[in-house]
């Protein structure tokens, strides 16, 4: 069996495959690109989701222990976003760091941000890696949020890749981060109205026919 699921912090739309049950608005666990993350089941795929390309599969139901974990890791994130923020201030990157998610594997960590210039953000995520046991990596929001495809997990960080480009040899961590130049004060406000609108649509759930 397969099934539509919404996951992730970027409300992904993915195909998983299931050898279990289940019936729509149920939380599960699935393995994606990424790595383990809670997700929510929309529909059994049929022929639905035939455009999709197979995302992973589900591990199982979202437990009332891994919930709890995701709360408390909320917590962790917040001081890990802030830190984030004060080191790319201090190291005068032009980032801006949004929200942040840690895996359910407990070990992983994927901060959103936005960029307005040319930026190498790879010793700035080894610097966090390092400093909190977590291997951090970036998903850059710079642009409308998609997916990940097939071989490639959306995100970047210390152990290479780029803004949502791994294994490209693009974007924040390589040097290349030059989707976008916003410097005004009025620029900047248009954009960051603009992001909001992309980032409320693609929390829109698809409407299943």
């Amino acid at each position: 069996m397969q099934y539509l699921v919404n996951y992730g912090l970027g409300g992904f739309l993915g195909r998983f495959r299931s050898e279990a049950a289940f019936a729509r608005d149920d939380r599960v666990v699935v393995r994606s690109a990424r790595g383990l993350e809670a997700g929510t089941v929309l529909a059994e795929t049929s022929d639905r989701g035939a455009g999709l390309a197979e995302a992973g599969e589900i591990v199982g139901s979202l437990s009332d222990e891994d919930a709890a974990r995701r709360e408390s890791d909320r917590l962790a994130v917040g001081r890990l976003l802030a830190a984030a923020q004060a080191e790319a201030d201090a190291r005068g990157l032009p980032l801006t760091f949004i929200d942040g998610e840690i895996l359910l594997n407990g070990t992983e960590a994927i901060l959103q941000a936005v960029h307005w210039d040319d930026c190498d953000a790879t010793p700035l995520f080894e610097a966090l890696t390092a400093s909190h046991g977590l291997a951090v990596k970036l998903a850059d929001l710079t642009t409308a949020p998609t997916p990940p495809a097939n071989g490639g997990c959306g995100t970047c960080g210390a152990d290479g890749g780029g803004c949502s480009s791994c294994g490209t040899g693009g974007g924040c961590a390589t040097g290349s981060c030059s989707r976008g130049s916003v410097k005004t004060t009025d620029e900047m406000t248009a954009y960051f109205a603009g992001l909001r609108r992309q980032m409320e649509a693609s929390a829109v759930r698809v409407p299943l026919h």
